[in-house]
């Protein structure tokens, strides 16, 4: 067995802070919060990928790929508090991506008109467009899909949000799945998992993430239950490695793409953990498919 870490003390510090926030946030019960919390994450992980790129000499339209990034996050707060935008699809609650799709159709065709009236039509203006898309879909619009969650099940009776509960159970899983990746690695790794991307992945950490990850969901839901209706104890076994799975995809996708930029972390802003994309680079692959996943079992109770 090998010895902890160093980074492990700031690392559960920054965690524990992070985790207390989010708890305030939903005894508080404040939609408004929820939406500042998101907002913070992904526009400050947005930021974060254009500084990246900045330091990679990778030309970007930053500015306006940081409005669009803004416009796309309100867009979502403003209607999904609409249930006719933010319901299940099979009410006709996927009306909101209309709004998104009209968006980076926009974004696209104001990128290229740019272009076409700079006097440097060179690769780096392909790079320029290819780049700043990719961060738009990939930091708050993958993001935005934390809010969709929150709003995909019906108010209850007095009126207060219910969606919070999957959000928390999409959390425990995916940061538990990247804790046991983090203790097992670093204990028992010895084995490596697709070292071109990232030196540290090992089997022995892929495996406990999934463990991790599987029994903090089920302990999740012995607790939460009553809140969770949509899930059952063979959903739960299965969502829960689907999304441990996935969430080893989200963490290994952000390795390729600072080994491709040739960087370590995205900032210091969270001690122990790195910056902003750092820390919710699994949640950007799992909680799309989370979505769905509870799209399709509202579908299936129909």
């Amino acid at each position: 067995m090998k010895p902890l870490p160093t980074s492990l003390i700031p690392r559960l510090l920054s965690t524990l802070t992070l985790w207390m926030l989010i708890i305030v946030t939903v005894v508080m019960q404040s939609e408004n919060g929820y939406s500042l919390l998101i907002a913070a994450a992904a526009l400050g992980s947005l930021w974060e990928y254009f500084w990246l790129l900045k330091v990679a000499l990778i030309p970007r339209h930053w500015r306006l790929g940081y409005f669009a990034g803004i416009i796309l996050l309100l867009g979502n707060f403003w209607l999904l508090r609409d249930p006719h935008f933010g319901g299940p699809l099979r009410n006709e609650g996927g009306a909101i991506f209309i709004f998104e799709g009209l968006l980076l159709a926009l974004l696209v065709l104001t990128l290229f008109t740019k272009t076409l009236f700079s006097l440097k039509l060179e690769r780096q203006a392909a790079d320029a467009i290819t780049f700043t898309l990719l961060g738009i879909i990939y930091i708050p619009w993958l993001f935005s899909f934390v809010s969709k969650i929150i709003y995909l099940t019906p108010r209850g009776t007095d009126g207060i949000l219910t969606g919070q509960y999957y959000v928390l159970f999409l959390l425990v899983v995916t940061k538990f799945t990247d804790v046991g990746a983090f203790v097992c690695g670093s204990l028992f790794g010895r084995h490596p998992f697709f070292a071109h991307v990232s030196s540290t992945k090992t089997q022995e950490g892929c495996i406990g993430a999934l463990f991790f990850g599987l029994l903090s969901g089920w302990l999740f839901f012995i607790f939460f239950q009553k809140q969770l209706p949509l899930l059952h104890p063979l959903s739960v076994v299965m969502i829960s490695i689907i999304l441990g799975i996935t969430a080893i995809a989200g963490d290994l996708a952000e390795s390729l793409l600072k080994r491709t930029l040739q960087t370590k972390d995205s900032s210091n802003t969270l001690p122990g953990i790195g910056g902003g994309l750092d820390l919710i680079d699994s949640i950007l692959f799992t909680a799309p498919i989370f979505y769905f996943i509870l799209q399709g079992l509202i579908f299936s109770r129909c």
